[in-house]
């Protein structure tokens, strides 16, 4: 009787302890759902962002495809590439390889310059594959409030002076501030800030033109989302 009585309070333990068990994961369902949706979303709205942040630089008419889907990473110890150098990457960085029509059609590369008045200066710089500025943003810069507004594409039109420019259009004496004897504007008062960010995208355009099949056959970090 003894046994039967101690078995019949074990299966009713464990009962209610099925039991609760069901209850909480029923209580925590609902939470990890609900956070699981909102990371969806922040994630979809931080792609959203990033996709439009690439399109100022590499125009929708150069591209049908999410640039994002072509991503490839560049630092100091890519192999592959000639002349590394150039883009003065200190670290790795997120390069960008567009298509239109099925075929590739540009790239977004990250360049940086140590050149600026208070440091590093880092910048996406859009190529066509004729070697044409699509469009130049900054990403990150240390300069001070009025001289780093220059460089803000939403404050100043001057970073919109590269689009279009070229190695073949723009011989490499020109590819200075005015004050240099260059073709680009200076700031006023200052000429440290715009002659670093010209240099730099100049030695982006020459890394492209040294290295372009390369550049425009990269396999993405994420090629089965690429069509």
């Amino acid at each position: 009787m003894k046994d039967a009585t101690q078995a019949t309070f074990a299966q009713s333990l464990s009962a209610s302890a099925l039991q609760f068990a069901a209850v909480a994961f029923l209580a925590v369902l609902p939470l990890a759902l609900v956070q699981q949706l909102t990371e969806t979303r922040r994630a979809d709205r931080l792609g959203d962002s990033q996709r439009a942040a690439l399109a100022a630089i590499l125009p929708p008419a150069l591209h049908d495809d999410d640039l994002l889907a072509g991503r490839f990473s560049l630092g100091p110890h890519s192999s592959g590439y000639t002349g590394l150098e150039q883009l003065g990457l200190t670290e790795e960085r997120s390069a960008y390889r567009a298509r239109l029509g099925g075929r590739v059609s540009g790239v977004i590369l990250p360049v940086e310059t140590a050149l600026g008045y208070n440091g590093s200066i880092v910048l996406l710089a859009g190529i066509d594959t004729e070697g044409r500025l699509t469009g130049v943003r900054v990403v990150t810069h240390a300069e001070t409030r009025g001289l780093g507004d220059r460089l803000e594409a939403d404050l100043s039109p001057w970073i919109d002076g590269f689009a279009n420019r070229s190695l073949a259009n723009t011989p490499a004496p020109l590819w200075r501030v005015k004050k240099d004897g260059g073709d680009f504007d200076q700031f006023v008062g200052a000429t440290i800030t715009p002659r670093a960010v010209v240099a730099a995208i100049h030695s982006a355009l020459l890394f492209f033109d040294a290295n372009q099949d390369s550049l425009l056959d990269a396999v993405p970090d994420t090629p089965e989302l690429q069509p």
